[in-house]
């Protein structure tokens, strides 16, 4: 399913994305051949005026000056005088079929000036008989006793020529921007659907994680209610706890799921208030103290010497992080062995840690111990414990914007380390 919509993506990316690039391509290519043929145009009227106006100043023409105009090979110039050529070999073409093209716009200008008796000069576009195109001017220029004519042709040959190397060279620059558009729009894509795959696969684990812890304490309430309804009535009330403590077991694991769904859908809510850190440690070490000494356990307290100004927090929050910070130290540790909760302060920071003497974490779970349904090889005989209460207490302490982490207790064991900023 990501491959498809990758390819489409990019696909309609490199297509959106390459059609404006291709307009803007066209459009700065149309200005650039504009300028091309208004400067052309202009040095073909400056030369063709200057021829002009050399004309009508001067009463004899020699052909040496007749040679030193006849330098550019894309113009062609016509000298008539009363009608006659002035001199053959002033001729900047000696292919007769230019003739042809000079009377073509002799007649082409013969029908402007009909048109209007005060006009003497007229330019035009035009596509001569040899199936050139050309810039044409002609001027008829009044002498004593007769009218000299000046036919100028500029080839466009080499323009145009020069315009479809142009063309020839953005096609193939716009090609290869498209293609290297498309490559691009395929490795974004997949950048960009990266997190989403990782957040369905993360979805797909979560839900068949799910699906199997709630499948074995649902079986097991099953298969005790069944049992239930043909035993003895002394034997009734195991089957009645059985379903009970499964039923707990249950409700427990939902709410942490639940807990967990509020954190990704962003709808979980801190009640933040002014929190005294010593006391709620004291809190909860009061509430664990009794589980701790049942097992054999001893749970040493250690408060930071100086006073801490309270912080706002979520006190029952960061009590359940706590809770289960203890719970998990106490299910792993065997007795007898310790745990002890310390509260310091390191650089406008508060570190609330838990460490225990129990087999520790190794350096291959450290990370992984914070993911979800994720349970260590110590833990996987607990049936007590999902592998969701590190998750839900990570989540919890970035909730605050604070970190944890676990690294390797002094004496041995695990240590568990709850860092938050001070208010």
């Amino acid at each position: 399913m990501f491959d498809k919509l990758r390819w489409k993506l990019t696909v309609f990316n490199t297509a959106i994305t390459g059609a404006i690039l291709l307009c803007m391509t066209l459009v700065c290519l149309l200005i650039s051949e504009q300028n091309t043929r208004t400067q052309t145009y202009q040095y073909f009227m400056d030369e063709h005026n200057t021829v002009a106006s050399y004309l009508e100043v001067q009463s004899q023409i020699s052909a040496t000056w007749l040679r030193q105009i006849d330098t550019d090979p894309a113009a062609s110039i016509s000298i008539r005088d009363a009608g006659m050529p002035l001199f053959s070999m002033g001729l900047s073409s000696e292919n007769r079929q230019m003739d042809e093209s000079f009377q073509q716009a002799r007649d082409r200008a013969g029908q402007e000036f009909s048109r209007d008796s005060q006009k003497k000069n007229c330019s035009f576009s035009m596509k001569g008989e040899d199936g050139c195109s050309y810039f044409a001017a002609v001027s008829q220029i009044p002498k004593k006793n007769t009218v000299m004519e000046l036919i100028t042709l500029y080839s466009l040959e080499s323009m145009e020529h020069s315009i479809l190397r142009q063309r020839l060279f953005v096609a193939f620059a716009a090609m290869a921007a498209i293609l290297l558009l498309g490559v691009f729009s395929w490795f974004f894509t997949g950048k960009m659907l990266r997190p989403i795959q990782e957040n369905q696969r993360r979805q797909t684990e979560f839900i068949a994680s799910a699906s199997h812890e709630l499948r074995t304490p649902l079986a097991a309430i099953l298969s005790a209610a069944s049992a239930m309804e043909r035993a003895e009535p002394m034997q009734r009330s195991q089957f009645s706890d059985m379903i009970h403590r499964e039923g707990n077991r249950m409700s427990r694991l939902i709410g942490d799921m639940l807990t967990l769904a509020s954190t990704d859908s962003k709808n979980w809510v801190l009640q933040k208030e002014n929190v005294e850190l010593d006391m709620l440690l004291l809190e909860v070490y009061e509430a664990q103290y009794p589980q701790a000494k049942e097992k054999g356990l001893a749970l040493n307290l250690s408060l930071y010497e100086q006073d801490i100004p309270p912080m706002k927090l979520d006190k029952d929050r960061i009590a359940q992080v706590l809770s289960i910070l203890l719970d998990n130290a106490r299910n792993l540790t065997p007795a007898p062995g310790k745990i002890d909760l310390e509260l310091t302060l390191h650089r406008n920071r508060v570190r609330i840690s838990v460490s225990d003497t129990g087999p520790g974490v190794p350096d291959s779970e450290k990370q992984r111990i914070f993911e979800r349904f994720y349970r260590g090889e110590k833990s996987r005989s607990s049936r007590g414990h999902f592998g969701l209460g590190l998750c839900i207490a990570a989540q919890i302490v970035k909730q605050h914007q604070g970190k944890i982490w676990v690294q390797d207790a002094p004496g041995g064991g695990a240590e568990f380390v709850v860092e938050l900023p001070v208010n």
